[in-house]
């Protein structure tokens, strides 16, 4: 990723939940691994995310009520793929910083 974060946008430290999980363990590790890459981590962001959003469905975050501008278009979407590509939006901001988390 290469940028420099701001002090309020540093990646967040990974709730137990996924400390506790082998594969979100082996995810977080290989974004840690990729984090600096000039080619970037783009593809270990979305597979963390994709994981955290199917197997600890319980654990994505709720929609952001902060002005974030995604999800409210997420929200109106009533494709069959909606809600998975929402809650992968919303997990990662359990392991990203929110100016990038937000992103996508």
């Amino acid at each position: 990723m290469g940028e420099e974060l701001g002090e309020t946008d540093e990646r967040p430290i990974p709730p137990p939940f996924m400390w506790a999980c082998d594969q979100c363990v082996r995810w977080l590790r290989r974004l840690a691994l990729k984090w600096d890459d000039p080619e970037g981590c783009f593809w270990e962001q979305l597979r963390t995310a994709e994981h955290i959003a199917k197997d600890h469905p319980a654990d994505v975050p709720a929609q952001h009520l902060d002005g974030c501008e995604l999800c409210p278009y997420y929200a109106r979407r009533d494709d069959g793929d909606a809600g998975l590509v929402w809650a992968q939006h919303r997990a990662r901001g359990l392991f990203m910083p929110a100016s990038l988390a937000r992103l996508m």
